[in-house]
């Protein structure tokens, strides 16, 4: 596949598809020794599974665009902890994110513009009330606004587009949630603002959210070079790694694109 700095690529695994035992040991056969221990020391197996898959996925989709074979592929830990390609590889260098949340793995591609990906399946136990008290003061007062309902998958739309962003800056948790705030207009616009301390501007980045699965959030950050820049586009993937791909038509259901947040 070629890399177009127009397109973020989203490639969507998941894991309940995959069973076959051949296709799991031709998996086993990719990971390069961290990987492989890394595996080996968690404790559950649907850990493990997830864990698997999605080095697999990295992998193969990665093989897509460069002329690396899957098991040569080399990665690095930089300083803030972001995941990095080693491979002196020919051409635009490729940016990529990964987010996994129960049975769904998601790996965003692209390339001229840094990634984040964020995935969460809003029907998990997670005690939202007591998470909401890091956010910003105005999704504080929107999520007590909602019926109850409705309340627990805002939460997670709020957190998905928030670790987006974190991990398209690979800033992490270090920063605090209540930094920067989204605020939805209209049916899918969607307005966030940045905090002075973070020394950063709303023009440097697009968002878009969509559901993969009818229980699964899906957010999506990436780079923007000031507002007039083109808008890039997404292109969505269902895949078994080494199987089969493709492509799927999601509906998006709110974005910072220009004009998106019109009432």
């Amino acid at each position: 596949m070629d890399l177009d700095p127009g397109r973020i690529d989203l490639w969507c695994a998941c894991i309940d598809d995959i069973d076959a035992a051949g296709l799991l040991a031709r998996y086993r056969s990719l990971l390069d020794a961290g990987e492989a221990a890394r595996m080996a020391r968690l404790r559950f197996a649907g850990d493990r599974r997830r864990h698997l898959v999605a080095r697999a996925l990295v992998r193969t989709v990665l093989s897509r665009y460069a002329p690396v074979q899957p098991r040569e592929w080399v990665f690095r830990t930089d300083g803030n902890g972001r995941p990095r390609i080693e491979n002196p590889t020919p051409g635009p260098g490729i940016e990529f994110n990964l987010a996994h949340c129960g049975e769904l793995v998601v790996l965003g591609v692209g390339t001229g513009r840094a990634v984040g990906v964020d995935v969460e399946n809003i029907a998990r136990n997670t005690d939202t009330h007591r998470l909401e008290r890091y956010f910003a003061p105005c999704e504080r007062a929107g999520l007590r606004a909602l019926p109850e309902a409705q309340r627990r998958r805002r939460f997670f739309e709020l957190w998905t587009l928030k670790e987006s962003y974190l991990k398209a800056r690979g800033l992490g948790l270090r920063v605090a949630l209540d930094a920067f705030a989204f605020e939805f207009s209209g049916e899918r616009g969607l307005h966030w603002t940045v905090a002075p301390q973070l020394a950063d501007s709303p023009h440097r980045w697009r968002f878009w959210q969509f559901s993969a699965r009818a229980d699964h959030v899906v957010a999506v950050c990436a780079g923007q070079d000031g507002p007039r820049a083109a808008e890039p586009r997404l292109s969505v993937r269902e895949v078994v790694p080494l199987a089969w791909d493709r492509v799927l038509e999601v509906s998006v259901m709110r974005s910072t694109a220009r004009g998106a947040d019109a009432q």
